[in-house]
């Protein structure tokens, strides 16, 4: 997969983004490089991978800890790679449709796009390539020692500790692992459950981690009531399934589109081939694909954020090994009998499949894309001395974090989320961050106007702005800055 590797490298973001839907880029980078806690679910599996890549010799951290998607990203190729190599085709077609379906997901459009920003979900969709590695050869009878079963299991649970979406599919696993001789056996699923809750262990680096009071600690995890709000995502839950009953029907054609765009018509019907003809020879094969697949696409379509695309991720990675089922299967069908109709044969998939790659180069590149470090520099450089900044959402917020406190630029400044003041966990993170801000006890007339009414009139005030583009307002205080 050096030609995807080499792709993602090319267009790999400069740093904190704005691209490809990448608005946390900055909340995960300024976590990982601080020893923070990121908001729910807080990610542990992530912030440990990440600092391990901030020890490559990279002066740029948030380049570094970038190339983590990038890395995942490439290993999630090649792992679907092996699973097509491993399904039981012919070598040739096996070699052949292995390599077409797999650079064809490396570079689809979204995959793409998420493999050169700062975010969780490459590194999920990797997670989802090896537990359904691990049970399709389950499926197919493949003996699988009980260490390595209990390692799957095991990486089932350090999966989740990346993002809760892989629950489908870890499921999918717990129960593939539970037969034995034909039978569902309890007692499997039971010692299964146990290794993958080993796995979950990874969630108490969080309390650790903001116990240590970092600057940004969401949910105040070092606290119970704290943790199990962070890791269940209680945040969000209103967004889950929570999209309006008018809305589903433009929903649904969306990301209907979305999965037609990523292999275009002819991978769609490769895919659809490779369903109904070689999946179904296989009862374990179709029903272990089909259902993980369709569970990520009813959770994109219900999900109610801009951004939920990003869900439909395991969905086409299951369709990329249907792909590469389709191609095996129709290559085995007397094709290879002449080499020139082999050679023509596979010309014509490829250009099929990977026709859309310059255009889709241009879309996703996120190399160019310096707004956000362009838009916090400016606030650096703009703002009087030691004012005090009030942000209003996650685009101008993250950039912010990780300049004044990863970076450590502009230690004068105050930077106040005015959205997170009604939680208690972050007014003491304020407080720890900023002693000298004086946080109120109660408001009644809300959190931002008792927090202004109480700071020093001679200090001036910033507010940023999101419409059209994020900007900063100040008045009072026009000292120039430190």
């Amino acid at each position: 997969m050096v030609v995807a590797a080499l792709a993602y490298t090319r267009t790999l973001a400069p740093g904190v983004t704005w691209a490809n839907s990448g608005l946390d880029s900055g909340d995960l980078l300024t976590a990982v490089v601080t020893g923070g806690v990121p908001h729910p679910s807080g990610y542990p599996t992530y912030l440990l991978l990440a600092e391990l890549f901030l020890l490559l010799p990279i002066p740029d951290h948030a380049v570094a800890v970038t190339l983590l998607s990038s890395v995942a990203a490439t290993l999630t190729a090649l792992t679907v790679y092996d699973m097509i190599w491993s399904w039981g085709a012919p070598a040739p077609q096996r070699l052949v449709a292995a390599f077409l379906a797999a650079l064809a997901f490396a570079l689809s459009p979204l995959f793409w796009s998420q493999a050169v920003i700062a975010e969780v979900y490459c590194l999920n969709t990797l997670f989802a390539a090896l537990l359904l590695r691990a049970t399709l050869a389950r499926t197919r009878g493949t003996l699988v020692s009980p260490v390595r079963v209990a390692l799957t299991s095991t990486i089932a649970g350090i999966a989740l500790g990346n993002h809760l979406t892989i629950v489908p599919i870890a499921l999918a696993w717990l129960f593939a692992a539970s037969y034995a001789d034909g039978m569902f056996r309890l007692r499997l699923l039971a010692r299964q459950i146990v290794w993958a809750n080993v796995g979950t262990l990874v969630y108490l680096t969080l309390p650790l981690r903001a116990a240590a009071a970092p600057a940004v600690s969401w949910g105040g995890a070092a606290q119970w009531d704290g943790f199990w709000w962070l890791v269940t995502g209680r945040l969000y839950a209103g967004l889950a399934f929570g999209l309006s009953a008018g809305d589903l029907p433009g929903r649904i054609t969306g990301v209907a589109a979305l999965l037609v765009a990523q292999f275009g018509w002819v991978g769609l019907v490769l895919g659809c081939y490779g369903l109904m003809f070689c999946c179904a020879r296989s009862r374990g094969a179709f029903w272990m694909t089909v259902v993980p697949a369709a569970c990520a696409v009813v959770f994109a379509v219900g999900y109610n954020s801009a951004d939920s695309q990003v869900y439909v991720l395991p969905t086409i990675l299951v369709f990329a090994l249907w792909i590469g089922f389709g191609i095996a299967d129709l290559l085995g069908q007397a094709v290879f009998t002449s080499p020139r109709r082999g050679g023509l044969a596979v010309a014509a998939l490829a250009v099929g499949l990977l026709w859309h790659v310059p255009f889709t180069a241009r879309i996703v590149d996120a190399s160019q894309d310096r707004r956000a470090i362009t838009y916090a520099r400016a606030v650096m450089d703009a703002t009087p001395r030691e004012a005090l900044i009030v942000t209003s959402a996650d685009r101008d917020t993250f950039p912010l974090w990780y300049y004044h406190f990863a970076l450590g630029e502009r230690p004068d400044l105050t930077i106040v989320v005015a959205p997170l003041l009604g939680f208690a966990w972050y007014r003491g993170n304020l407080q720890a961050a900023y002693p000298t801000l004086h946080i109120p006890t109660s408001a009644p007339v809300g959190w931002e106007t008792a927090l202004l009414a109480g700071r020093s009139a001679s200090l001036p005030l910033c507010r940023t702005i999101l419409d059209p583009t994020p900007h900063l307002t100040c008045v009072g205080g026009l000292e120039s800055k430190p």
